[in-house]
């Protein structure tokens, strides 16, 4: 099920074929995103957090070990100090110029950004005059255009407009108010997402489109990426050994991008606080993670998560195994046993899970309490036949059907930045499924409340399976997990005790 598929990403990749004979892992990233928000309250968000030179310098004396380039996105909250750091390490940058609604404070943005650009032009290859403001529908492209001319008759260096590459294609005019045209391609985060095997291949192939729609002007690929957590995409799966070998494979293939396009790589560092907006996967884009670990190997075996790989989840698989066996075998005392051992495997996966995907205090309560109902309902699952309080059982049983529907729900209406929640429901599903499989058919007692539950929570598997399609392994896994749920939470029991309780009243009739 969901955990075979999971311990199955223990896996070695191997470079493609096309490498050159120089070591993927001695090569460095043409250019690198770099934003210093990754510690604690500092964010975009907090306007009394600022960077320190000596932050930017420690951050970029990490990153200059992966490359001689980096991209900056806005000037305010101590950014402006960038260009000096870069300038003393010996590196160089694209200065990002931050644009929003705001004109007054984009003019305001926009001469700063020209006046550093003066002053630091030896380092400074490149003005980026706002970033997907198209795309967030926060300027309009007559407005941007404005923008543009104005800093393309003022600043000292080339400048360029970054956006997503569609949005390109379909305000082209915008070209002529550029020297640079700088493209987003994330494979990943496409409207029909690229599976890691083909995702380089991808970004080359849509440069070249974007390169011939404009031709004669230079094509810089300013965002290309894999994230290391969150959810699968269609065939887009996001995790550290992906990340590795989109990056490794990005390195590989760098001879076939042509001589007027080149890329940056995002990002630098972890971002936290993009959890808020884009879930889990929004913040874990870093080649390092927040702590400045490096997180992204270009060579040899690649392993998910070493630290619990093999540990916890391996005996939360036995010990379901071991559960669904023992009930299979009307054997009760064992399972209580094992679904102990199994929930205490699982729970440092729901940590790691919370960590990665909870983004507010609210969602953290939300996490605990099903983790509260999916142990109850997997202890209450488990209880002797003919326990004095059934109706207590019964109602665990509800709650959990209750609390999976309602997360199938919401990852129907949300899906793009909701998880596949399998963590929280694996264990009650399997004890469930031990209860019904090792009691006798005419002990089972389905409510009405239980059926119209079951129901509607098979329908929301049955929709997430198809608007995920059949390429997403993770949404088909979890769909049969809530599959196994709903039938065998909510399917009435036919039982051979109705059917001759039906003839012994028949006879009784012609008595």
């Amino acid at each position: 099920m969901v955990l075979g598929w999971w311990v199955a990403r223990i896996v070695p990749f191997s470079l493609d074929a096309q490498a050159d004979s120089v070591s993927i892992a001695s090569q460095m990233l043409p250019c690198v995103s770099y934003s210093p928000f990754r510690h604690g309250d500092i964010n975009p968000f907090n306007p009394t957090a600022s960077v320190t030179p000596a932050q930017i310098e420690a951050d970029l004396r990490i990153l200059k070990t992966r490359t001689n380039c980096i991209r900056t996105y806005g000037l305010a909250q101590g950014l402006d100090g960038v260009p000096a750091v870069v300038q003393k390490l010996g590196m160089r940058m694209k200065l990002g110029v931050w644009l929003a609604r705001d004109e007054a404070q984009n003019r305001v943005q926009l001469e700063h950004g020209m006046a550093l650009a003066r002053q630091y032009k030896d380092v400074v290859d490149l003005l980026v005059v706002g970033n997907e403001v198209l795309l967030r529908r926060e300027l309009s492209p007559d407005a941007l255009a404005n923008v543009l001319t104005y800093a393309r008759q003022h600043s000292p260096v080339p400048v360029t407009y970054a956006d997503v590459w569609e949005f390109w294609l379909r305000n082209a005019s915008l070209a002529q108010h550029v020297d640079v045209v700088t493209v987003h391609i994330l494979p990943y985060w496409e409207d029909k997402p690229v599976a890691v095997g083909d995702a380089v291949m991808h970004v080359f192939d849509i440069a070249a489109t974007v390169q011939q729609q404009f031709a004669g002007k230079p094509i810089w690929v300013g965002e290309t990426g894999w994230p290391a957590a969150g959810r699968q995409r269609a065939g887009a799966v996001a995790g550290k050994v992906e990340q590795s070998r989109f990056i490794s494979e990005l390195l590989a293939r760098k001879s076939a991008l042509t001589a007027n396009v080149n890329y940056n790589v995002i990002e630098a560092f972890d971002q936290p606080w993009k959890r808020s907006f884009e879930g889990a996967m929004g913040g874990y884009w870093g080649l390092f993670d927040q702590f400045g670990q490096a997180r992204v190997a270009l060579g040899g075996t690649v392993v998910e998560d070493p630290r619990w790989w093999r540990g916890p989840l391996g005996a939360a698989l036995g010990g379901l195994v071991g559960l669904l066996l023992c009930a299979a075998l009307r054997v009760r005392a064992s399972p209580i046993v094992l679904a102990t051992a199994t929930l205490g495997a699982l729970a440092p996966v729901q940590w790691l899970m919370m960590q990665q995907w909870d983004r507010s205090p609210r969602e953290q309560a939300l996490s605990a309490l099903l983790a509260l109902i999916g142990t109850a309902a997997t202890v209450a699952a488990l209880l002797p036949h003919g326990f004095k309080f059934e109706h207590v059982v019964r109602i665990t049983r509800i709650t959990l059907l209750f609390a999976a529907t309602t997360a199938a729900l919401v990852l129907l209406l949300d899906a793009r930045y909701r998880p596949f929640a399998w963590w929280w429901f694996l264990a009650p599903t399997a004890a469930v499924l031990a209860w019904r499989l090792s009691s006798p058919a005419a002990e089972v007692k389905v409510s009405n409340e239980e059926r119209l539950l079951a129901f509607v929570l098979a329908s929301c598997a049955v929709l997430i399976a198809i608007t995920e399609g059949w390429r997403n392994t993770q949404a088909l896994s979890y769909c049969a997990l809530l599959l196994t749920l709903a039938g065998a939470a909510g399917l009435p029991s036919r039982t051979k005790t109705s059917a001759a309780s039906s003839a012994a009243g028949a006879q009784s009739s012609v008595v």
